[in-house]
Formats: structure tokens, sequence, C-alpha cells
């Protein structure tokens, strides 16, 4: 009898064909000889039912019938797909000595295979077996693993773990995506009702957003606090060298008095050398690429999205068989690894000279438990380079490939090697700290040395410096020259795909639990290495995102939905990475073999009962109230765009007061608008955007005009603090521009003067633009070269400012730079 071979996809079926020889006539979905029958899904051929082929009730959205809980799971054919299904499902009916599942070698895979057996009723369990690798399919590694495969029954610990997910994701999905979306329709005007009216909810993808959701919010209630730095400039005659102050932990001064206070001090003094300490330390080459590690890498060199990344990849893989299996998570190489190791780095050797020049052949060793360590490999080992990269590969494929192959060749290289010098200087007992780096040896360093890219110069310019003097203990040191610098807070960054996938594979920070840190520092996080770069797509194909450039942010439909779930119990739950690291955990231990997939879904069950128990509650009582009416006196409810009166209807008074949720620009959200009905007025705020593009700064207030209630901008904050002597006269309409609290702007400003939005704002890269210079701009349209700016990372810089553009157009002060 013959040997069923059932692969994942039709490409992967011919490498089977190539190394086992099959040659014969190429039947409507599988090949076959005298030996062999090889076939082949395409991805998932089966999905589990609808809700509404399990119970007719479930077809309509109604609230009243949720949760959608069937007794059993079922699954169906998906019907693009369905043809090659039945040829499968007749080859399982043919008699066979072997089954082998030869799909994908990790849980996914395994749940593609088991699912289309279970459909098609296969039973005969003892002929199946399990083909597995994490190398590329070339001729040797598919007779090899021909050779060495295992009954299938061990891998049934991923089948269940696989199933589980499956099961968790749709009950999750479907009864609480439902519920979402009933609450908001609900919720606002049936006139605005559209495909935005969709909530999808899911198991994962919702804590993924909710990371997103809190950065945006984080960022727009962020308020920037001033702080000072202290540096001073020594010398002797030894040479000089620059100190920061410090005193214990701290190291910046919050009130600029006390900092003034601590420079008068020792400007001009003579301070003393009071400790130099010299080590030498090393830093060991990084680790090998996991999938996520590289979607990262290629997301901020490249801009790669997470998608993109893992489709290079997979075709590196599949296609020019030059890289191992992507979806991985492990970071090393087994011990049964180091030959292998070995003769790929001789290959490589001669292809990459200059790369693997500085290898240690001597660290291709079992000892080296940085690259071959057991206990922290799992089911595939890290992304390495097998072969050399084909001459037909196209540019990006080559980028992805040389990131893999560098990262491999570093891991065999020696320690980047390096002397640190501390030295710290006191004055008038106030502490200045110097840091300085000699690099002993570039070990590992050096295969990354041709990479001298713009980013890569700039961030050796803050490196610490290489040459200090050579200082000891009580060698005097002059003061030569001290100055402030002032800085700003600075709100969280913007996510990246590459700060997402990072705080995905380790979100420890948002957890709070001890225990649950602990997951997170291990190989669990938000989603698998092979579903992240899904989610993502999935979170911007539902518009909860949007990609602008390399930044993902939040969309309004986004904050909706999380900050709607937050006000339940049961409900927030599915925004809580703490609860998402729970049900990780367990899937972990499921496909471990520790684990229990029926106490897995029945906490699973529960969770989606008391979700739905809250929403039919709270939707009884109708939505939430936000605040008053100053227009009726009615309730403020949210709805799609804005924050409205629940009288809007005819029969309850037509009232058309409203807060729009984005307000030039500017997102509104609930805190904002409490404070505005409670107080009548929110801000000032500097980030709104005029029609025309330009930044303006303005509050926003509840006044009467026509009798009723509207939010109107309040251009008058700050115009009655200031010199009232005119500084120039205005560029846009000739009007006197004056000095206020924050700005040189045009006193035509108010809108029955002509509303003129002309300002030269008082802070420029962190440096104070000084009313002589705001005069000299307005005078001559340019400055006398300013000193004392400084950049986002950190850098001073020198520049003049220049007025740019000319009537009808708003000038802007642009920076010009000396040659």
């Amino acid at each position: 009898m013959k040997t069923l071979i059932l692969t994942e996809k039709p490409s992967v079926a011919m490498d089977f064909a190539k190394a086992l020889g099959v040659k014969g006539a190429k039947q409507d979905g599988f090949i076959e000889n005298e030996s062999y029958i090889i076939t082949w899904a395409v991805g998932h051929l089966v999905e589990l039912l609808n809700p509404d082929e399990y119970d007719p009730k479930w077809k309509a959205w109604r609230l009243e019938t949720l949760p959608i809980i069937p007794e059993r799971f079922y699954y169906k054919p998906i019907p693009n797909t369905e043809k090659q299904l039945r040829v499968i499902s007749g080859l399982l009916k043919r008699p066979i000595d072997k089954l082998i599942i030869a799909t994908d070698a990790g849980r996914e895979g395994e749940v593609i295979a088991r699912t289309i057996l279970l459909f098609s009723g296969f039973n005969d369990f003892d002929k199946l077996k399990r083909f597995w690798t994490s190398q590329a399919l070339t001729p040797q590694v598919v007779k090899q693993g021909m050779q060495s495969f295992l009954p299938a029954s061990q891998y049934d610990r991923l089948w269940r773990a696989g199933q589980a997910r499956q099961i968790a994701d749709w009950l999750v999905g479907m009864s609480c995506t439902r519920a979402a979306t009933i609450a908001a329709r609900q919720s606002v005007n049936t006139e605005n009702t559209g495909k935005n009216d969709l909530f999808s909810v899911g198991r994962v993808q919702t804590a993924v957003l909710s990371l997103l959701v809190d950065r945006r919010r984080e960022r727009e209630n962020f308020k920037p606090e001033p702080y000072w730095l202290l540096r001073a400039y020594f010398i002797n005659e030894k040479g000089q060298w620059q100190g920061s102050w410090f005193k214990k932990e701290q190291t910046r001064f919050d009130r600029e008095e006390e900092a003034k206070q601590v420079l008068d001090k020792i400007k001009a003094q003579t301070g003393i050398v009071t400790s130099v300490k010299k080590q030498k330390k090393n830093q060991a080459p990084p680790f090998l690429y996991s999938l996520t590690e590289l979607q990262q890498e290629a997301n901020r060199k490249f801009s790669f999205s997470a998608k993109d990344t893992l489709g290079i990849a997979q075709d590196l893989y599949e296609q020019k068989k030059c890289l191992s299996y992507p979806r991985t998570d492990s970071v090393v190489l087994g011990s049964q690894n180091v030959g292998m190791a070995g003769d790929i780095v001789n290959k490589l050797s001669d292809i990459y000279p200059g790369i693997f020049a500085g290898i240690r052949h001597e660290l291709i060793d079992i000892k080296n438990k940085r690259v071959f360590n057991d206990a922290r490999l799992t089911d595939h080992h890290a992304l390495i380079p097998l072969a050399p990269v084909p001459q037909s590969a196209g540019g990006d494929e080559k980028k992805i490939y040389g990131l893999v192959l560098k990262r491999f060749a570093a891991a065999f290289y020696p320690d980047f090697e390096f002397e640190q010098t501390d030295i710290i200087t006191e004055v008038e007992k106030e502490e200045f700290q110097t840091r300085g780096k000699r690099i002993l040896n570039l070990g590992w360093k050096a295969v990354y040395q041709d990479e001298a890219s713009k980013k890569d110069e700039e961030k050796k310019d803050d490196d610490e410096p290489e040459n200090l003097p050579p200082l000891i203990n009580g060698d005097p040191a002059i003061v030569k020259d001290a100055g402030l610098e002032k800085k700003m807070t600075q709100p969280p960054p913007e996510y990246t795909e590459a700060l997402l996938l990072k705080d995905m594979t380790n979100p420890g920070r948002y957890v709070s639990e001890d225990e649950l840190k602990k997951v997170y520092r291990g190989d669990t996080g938000l989603g698998t290495q092979a579903t992240r770069a899904q989610i993502i797509e999935t979170l911007l194909t539902r518009e909860y995102l949007i990609r602008i450039k390399k930044q993902l942010k939040a969309t309004d439909k986004g904050c909706r939905l999380i900050e709607s779930l937050r006000r339940f119990n049961f409900a927030k739950i599915l925004t809580s990475p703490e609860e998402t690291a729970r049900w990780e955990m367990q899937l972990e231990q499921i496909a471990q073999g520790n684990g229990s997939d029926t106490e897995f879904l029945n906490g699973i069950k529960n969770l989606v009962q008391n979700i739905i128990q809250e929403f039919k509650t709270r939707t009884k009582g109708g939505p939430k109230v936000l605040g008053k009416c100053p227009d009726c006196g009615g309730d403020i409810i949210e709805g799609k765009k804005g924050y409205g009166c629940s009288n809007w209807r005819e029969e309850d008074g037509s009232c058309r007061f409203v807060v729009w949720k984005n307000t030039a620009q500017k997102n509104i959200n609930i805190q904002m608008l409490k404070q505005l009905l409670e107080k009548g007025s929110i801000g000032p705020f500097d980030d709104f955007i005029s029609k025309k593009g330009s930044p303006f700064s303005a509050e926003l207030k509840l006044v009467v005009q026509d009798g009723k209630w509207e939010v109107k901008f309040d251009f008058d904050n700050g115009q009655d603090e200031g010199n009232k002597e005119p500084v120039g006269k205005c560029p846009v309409c000739g009007g006197n521009v004056i000095e206020t609290q924050k700005a040189y702007g045009c006193s035509n400003w108010k809108e029955e003067d002509g509303a003129c939005k002309f300002v030269i704002w008082k802070t420029m890269a962190q440096k104070e633009i000084s009313r002589k210079a705001a005069a000299a701009l307005l005078e001559n349209g340019i400055t006398d070269q300013l000193f004392g700016f400084i950049s986002r990372k950190g850098k001073a810089f020198s520049a003049r400012l220049k007025l740019e553009g000319e009537k009808p157009d708003l000038p802007k002060v642009v920076f010009v730079f000396p040659d």
C-alpha cells in the first residue's frame, strides 16, 4: 500500500515530489506514483459554522438571543477551496499504509491538517504520522525527515491548543461583536448608521487595540513640564572635559530658580576631581532572530510592515530556500544544530567573506549557550540563513536576507569590548558626572561597520566621548564655562509597528500582577509570532487604526470601542493585557501537554455570558449620560461623531446642541467634554489646525449665540499679559505684532479685526526667542545666528530664523543652518 502525504500548499507538495522522485502523472489535486500519493491543502480548507447554521434564531442580530454558545462545534468547507477538500477526502478513503501530516510545523499547521481529517471522518490514527522540520525543504531535508517522523499522537497537544484558540476566538468574536455593535447603534442617531457601525471585538485584537488607544489618550492629555540641565566645562593642565550636575538619583532641576542658584555658585570657581573609575566591559552579540524581532528591525530600518516582512521571509524560505522556517519564537539553536551551523558558516564564508571574516570557529560549539541552548528552544529554532540568496531575489528580499545573514554571523564573533571611565568632579559641594568610553575591540560590531547611514552618524555624535584627559583623584578642575539647558518633558512616542510589536511581545509593563509579569518576560505575549502581523492588519482593515508613514494611531472608532468596553466590569477584561496573558499562558500549557482545553473553554464561555448580561442590563437603561445640555437641560450622550443632546428627536424638542469629537483636527475626549460642560471652557490647547493647515492656540468656550448655546474658539488666552508695545508690523495684514504669554502675535487676532493668525512662538526647539530676535525677524525677515537650540534628539545646534512664504499664505518661521 502507498503512503499519503498531506502538505499545506502546492509548492510544498512539489518539494516533496522532487525529493522523493514522485514523477507520476499529476492528477487533479494530487501527485501519485507506485509508492506515494502527495496532496495539499491551500491553507485552511474548513471553518467553524456560522451562528445561524447552529440555530436560526442567531441569524438576526438581537441582544435578547445572545450569547451564542453552541453545545458542540462543527466545521464546514470554505467555498473557494471546497474542490480540493473533496479531493483530499476522497484520497483518505483509499487503502493506505501511512498518512503523513506535512503541514507547517506549528500549532496552526496542526489545526489545518487535523480539521481536514476531522471533517473527512478519518479515524485510523495508528497510521497517522508527523513530519517536522524547521529547515527549508531541500531534497536532503525531506529525505531525512521521512526517515525520522513520529506518531502524530505526540502532537495532539498542539491540536488541542490550536482548536481551543480557534473556538475561543469564535465565542468572543461572535457574541461580543454583536453586543458592542447593537449597543453602539442604539446610542447614535439612526441617520448616522453605516459601515463604521460594525464594532468587531476579538480575544486578542481588542487588548492590542487598547495599547494604541491608551497611547493616544496619554499623548492628548500630556502636559509638558519644563526642567533644566546644568552642564559645566572644566579645564586644567591635562586637558578639558564636560560634566553634568547630579545629586544622588536626581539629574535635573524642576525649578529654574534653584538651577540658577547652583549655576551662580559654581561660575569661575575651581573644583576638584573626587573620583576616577575605569572599568573594562563587554557586550555579547545579539541573539539570533525570532520572527517578531526581525519584523521590528525591518520596520525600524526599512519601514516594512510586519505583514510584508513575514511575506518576504516566507518566500525566502519556501521559494528561494535560503532562510529557515520564519514563524518561530526562538532566538537560539538546539544542541543538535551545531554541525549544521558549522556547515552553513563554511558555505557562506566563501560567498560573503567580509561578513564572516571575524568569525571565531571555536564559538560554534555546544558550550556556547548563547547560541545553542535546548532549554530556550521551542518548536522551531531561530531564523537563520541556510544558503546564499539567489541573484534573482528582489531588493526587499535581499534586505531581509541581509539582516538575518549579519545577525547569524555576528553570533559567532567575539564580544564587543570597551573601557568605560566615570569621573566625578566637585565644585562648591556640587557634583558633576562625566562618562567616557574607549573601544578596545569591535568584536561583533565589526559586522555592522558598513551601515554608516545618516542616522548612524547622528547616533555616533551622541556617543560618550572617547578621549578624556588622564585625570586622577585630587586634580584641580577650573570651571571654564557653565550653562543651563531648558528642556520640556516629552509624551510617550507614537507607536510604530516596531514599538507595537515590542509591546505585543513583552507587554509586562502594562501588567500589575507579579506572576503575570514573569509570564510576559518569558515566551508569552499578545498573539503569537504567526498572528501578530495579521492582528495589526485586521485592526487597520476594521478602521480601528490608521497608518501615517511609520506611525500607527488609534482612530476615533477604536477609542470609542475601548472606552465603551471599559465601562463594564466584565467586558473591560477584553481590553486588558493581563487577562490575555492568562489565556496565552493556558494555551501554551495545553500546547506543552500540561493544561486542559476543556477548562480553558469553560472559562471563556463564562466570561462571554457575563459580558452579554452586562450589555443587556446597560442597554435597558439607555446610553450613559455624560452631562447636562446647557441649551435645554437634557442629557448629553455619546454619538458617532460628537457628544449631543438626547432630545435631538423632533418629538423631544429637536435640540441641536453638540460638541464635535474632532474639532479643528483635535480630538475632544469624554474627560475634556465633562470639563467643558461643568466649567464652561477648556484649554488653551496649542494643537488645533486651521482649514489652511496652520496650527493655532485657543480655548473652547460655551457661548450663547442667537439665543442658542454653542461651542466657540476663544483666542484671548494670554493676550492681556506681556508687553503691549508693538514688536513690529505683521507681514500678513500690516497690523501690530504684540508680545503675549506664549508668543509674538498679530493684534488683529479677533474675528471682528480680521482673525489674523500670524504668530512667532516664544519657544522654538527648547530655546526662548527674545523680543529683540523677534523684532529683527519682523524687520529683516531673518535673524542673526542664534545659539542654544536643542534638537529632538537632545543635541545643541545654532541657526538663523527666517520668515518663509508671502501673502496670501501665512509665513512660517523656519531654521536656516550655517554652511
